[in-house]
């Protein structure tokens, strides 16, 4: 009862703090993209350098307020310590399903981008989280598509897979997954769509825009 007590405390302490970090740095920075992107629009004949400038700002800004969220949704989720996942750790989150039994076609379209830490790890949770539901209220005999598009300033990353006839889809199945995975989307600045089709295939589609500043080969 009292590591239970305890641990309870301790996530609304956590709570409190991302609640107090984000009404602060988020109030700030969004504080700082304003003034930035305001200067840019109202001087129409400020020099070159200087517009360049602002829009370096505004730039870092945005990145660092979708980070900020983020992480601060990671420390409601109590996620343990350590290095968090990202894209790089996609091709093993991916072999681990298949050796579960989950066929995955997996597919990328586009050119790739750096994305954020932040952002990367939003993608990486999303698809680890729809692929789990895949796994449990999916039909395995079928394969799960997973689909990387990659646009000029969004990823799109799209799951589907078949239901097993009769069964809840997932987002009806009263669970946190869904809802967990819209946070996380929002919380990079993107959003996220889930739903069963006609076809008795599930769907999970999810945007996370990133700036783009350097291409993969």
């Amino acid at each position: 009862l009292g590591a239970a007590k305890q641990e309870v405390t301790l996530e609304q302490e956590r709570n409190r703090v991302a609640r107090d970090v984000h009404d602060i740095v988020a109030h700030s920075l969004a504080v700082v993209i304003a003034q930035a992107d305001g200067a840019r629009y109202s001087a129409k004949s400020i020099p070159a350098p200087v517009v360049e400038a602002l829009e370096n700002i505004s730039a870092t800004a945005r990145g660092a307020l979708t980070d900020v969220r983020v992480l601060l949704g990671e420390l409601r989720h109590n996620q343990e310590a350590g290095p968090q996942p990202g894209m790089d750790d996609l091709d093993g989150l991916v072999r681990g399903f298949r050796e579960s039994g989950l066929d995955i076609e997996w597919h990328s379209y586009g050119s790739a981008a750096e994305l954020s830490d932040a952002s990367a790890l939003a993608v990486y949770r999303i698809v680890q989280e729809a692929l789990t539901n895949a796994l449990r209220h999916g039909d395995r005999t079928k394969p799960v598509d997973l689909v990387f598009d990659w646009g000029t300033s969004s990823l799109a990353v799209i799951i589907t897979n078949a239901l097993i006839e009769g069964d809840a889809a997932p987002a009806k199945s009263g669970g946190h997954g869904i809802p967990g995975m819209r946070e996380r989307a929002a919380l990079a600045g993107g959003e996220l769509e889930a739903s069963d089709g006609t076809n008795g295939r599930f769907r999970v589609r999810a945007t996370i825009p990133f700036t783009r500043e350097t291409v993969e080969a």
